[in-house]
């Protein structure tokens, strides 16, 4: 097609440079595609979780990304929770040949519209932060009401850099608020740790405490996908 027109005199104007998105590890050019994804209806969780840093059950140091942890939690949107990558944790969902879709605990046996067996399940996986804000309270057994959980949470200090305060920080608030409802921390660690004043014990952690990034000479973040 170019070729016509330029042999006919048609083509003119002249180079554009545009902005080409490509894959930070393998170079390759990012093109959209509409797919069909995975949301969390965030809000009723990020509710919660600004109650608890508003309220000081959960203190911010410094004192300024206080705010900026709740401006983020009151504009927050719907989360989308999936991805297409060949590791993590599976969408909990099930696929019927008659189209009907099963969201489980544990895996199906058939499908609650047609009775049918012939289930596949969804090949996404869940966000890596999603999986990662589980992190506090799995690690200790639960859904389980273990004496290790009573010890340990929730814990006293979170050391991190502020780049994820939206990312991990404010999904651990969120998920622990949501799935450490009710839970009471064992009397004596709680009060040798220094915070019997505080009433909530679905917290994941007490303090957070905000540090700043290990920079190179040109302010760049250290990255292993450029080799810092």
């Amino acid at each position: 097609m170019l070729e016509d027109l330029r042999t006919q005199g048609f083509l003119s104007g002249k180079d554009y440079t545009i902005s080409l998105g490509k894959c930070d590890r393998c170079g390759t050019v990012v093109e959209p595609r509409l797919s069909t994804q995975w949301f969390i209806k965030i809000k009723p969780l990020a509710e919660r979780a600004t109650e608890v840093v508003e309220n000081g059950e959960i203190t911010i140091v410094p004192e300024n990304y206080k705010q900026i942890y709740l401006n983020w939690m009151n504009n927050i949107h719907d989360w989308c929770i999936s991805r297409q990558l060949w590791w993590g944790h599976r969408i909990p969902a099930w696929h019927c040949s008659c189209g009907e879709i099963i969201v489980a605990r544990e895996a199906p046996q058939k499908c609650a519209k047609c009775a049918g067996s012939e289930l596949t399940q969804d090949t996404d996986v869940l966000d890596t932060w999603f999986s990662s804000g589980l992190l506090p309270f799995t690690t200790l057994g639960w859904p389980e009401k273990t004496r290790i959980r009573k010890f340990f949470y929730p814990t006293t200090l979170l050391i991190t850099a502020y780049e994820i305060l939206f990312f991990w920080v404010a999904r651990m608030i969120m998920f622990g608020c949501h799935f450490m409802n009710r839970h009471k921390q064992d009397s004596l660690i709680k009060q040798a740790s220094g915070w019997c004043e505080k009433k909530d014990d679905s917290v994941p952690f007490r303090q957070v405490y905000i540090h700043a990034l290990v920079r190179d000479a040109e302010r760049q973040k250290m990255s292993k996908t450029k080799g810092m």
